[in-house]
């Protein structure tokens, strides 16, 4: 290390430009993510490592290299003497830069091959324009105190920021994206579906939330969209210049989580029944497990996330207390209930556990009337399997569990 004034005469330049080199260097090194395609992992790579440790000290090496697959067109290598190269010019002349890029991103992750197609741009266009437009149509209002259905899509909003935050600390861009623009998509649909039901008109400052903290997070990805949205949106500062929201500020509503997918999962066992008996309803019966059922539910889950999922051991407990002895009257109604929690994730699992019973005649009866009369144009009626004067002309009531009650169709 010599004194830079020395240096400066040495080479002929002013001491004040060596500085500016020297701190325009340190701004820039180390490097830390050199992305290349793996086909030069065995030159360039190697060399480019290889120079870095013949002149720079340690804490001046590149801190990691990423490496990617290959770029096809239609499924097939892009090859000059095959003719299917798209120049990159003409390329963002008529699709923009926003859709190519990200439709490169979304088809593959970093090691894997990506396949461009004009499909895949357009159905890109197609979303990108679509968030565009709803940003229109939002309004930062206050936002009113929150339904059911506004505490659950605001928790699947709090989610989305955790899981792209840890899709981005892994470099999985792909799978952040995802999460962006579709996982995330389907669930809105279900929060407008349920606000339309009913024919609530108080929903912008949510959906204005919503489309802030999506921009945000899209922002890296397509940078010149997102700040187009994110001034329709209101805001004045740059959004490659707002905090990132890894966490919105908003609880985690587990009871909310679980009752929509319980409506839900209600609305989809109806349409498959339709689907496969294809009748027009004229009346839509649901029916609730009784009590027993919900403390044996409680009981056989716990004892799968306590590891336990040996059938005969859990009866066997469950005989022993009082409070689920009639197990005894329906042995299979274990089988089923584990298979039923089986087949859900981990997270609902736990949720479930947290929360305890929840009173699904009253969560049904309150608010799944409204979507099936929308759906369906025709009247709920709710009933508990122990009721003494419910109607049950099919005896489908005994067949209710938890979080899968029965349905009859009319």
């Amino acid at each position: 290390k010599k004194d830079s004034g020395e240096i400066a005469n040495k080479i002929n330049i002013t001491k004040e430009k060596l500085e500016e080199i020297r701190n325009e260097f340190l701004y820039f090194y180390p490097v830390d993510s050199r992305h290349s395609g793996r086909d030069l992992v065995p030159n360039h790579l190697t060399f480019f490592v290889l120079n870095h440790v013949a002149l720079f000290p340690e804490e001046n090496w590149p801190q990691e290299i990423v490496v990617n697959g290959s770029v096809l067109m239609a499924g097939k290598k892009m090859s000059k003497s095959m003719g299917n190269i798209i120049p990159l010019r003409d390329a963002v002349r008529k699709h923009g830069a926003d859709p190519i890029r990200l439709t490169i991103l979304i088809s593959a992750e970093l090691l894997q091959d990506a396949d461009f197609n004009v499909e895949a741009i357009n159905g890109i266009k197609n979303k990108l324009e679509s968030m565009y437009e709803n940003s229109t149509k939002t309004k930062a209002e206050e936002i009113p105190e929150l339904e059911p259905e506004d505490k659950w899509i605001l928790s699947m909003l709090q989610n989305l920021a955790l899981n792209v935050s840890q899709s981005m600390d892994k470099i999985r861009f792909r799978e952040a994206l995802h999460h962006i623009l579709y996982d995330f998509d389907s669930k809105l649909q279900w929060y407008l579906k349920r606000t339309k039901s009913k024919q609530r008109t108080n929903i912008s400052g949510i959906l204005h939330k919503i489309l802030s903290s999506r921009v945000l997070m899209l922002s890296p990805f397509a940078p010149h969209i997102a700040e187009e949205i994110w001034e329709k949106l209101g805001n004045s500062e740059l959004a490659s210049k707002s905090a990132w929201p890894s966490s919105i500020g908003i609880e985690i509503d587990s009871k909310s989580i679980q009752t929509e997918t319980l409506l839900k999962s209600i609305i989809d066992d109806i349409n498959n029944i339709l689907k496969v008996t294809k009748i027009s309803p004229k009346k839509i019966t649901i029916y609730t497990a009784e009590q027993w059922k919900s403390k044996a539910y409680n009981s056989i889950l716990k004892n799968v996330l306590d590891g336990q999922t040996n059938i005969g051991t859990i009866i066997k407990s469950l005989i022993a207390n009082k409070e689920t002895e009639q197990i005894k009257k329906d042995p299979d109604f274990v089988k089923k209930t584990l298979n039923d929690i089986l087949s859900e994730p981990v997270e609902l699992r736990k949720g479930r556990m947290n929360i305890g019973q929840i009173d699904e005649k009253q969560i049904i009866s309150s608010e799944l009337s409204s979507l099936v009369k929308n759906d369906y144009d025709v009247e709920l009626s709710v009933f508990s399997e122990s009721d003494s004067e419910k109607y049950d002309p099919k005896n489908k009531a005994k067949a209710a569990r938890p979080f899968k009650p029965a349905i009859l169709i009319e």
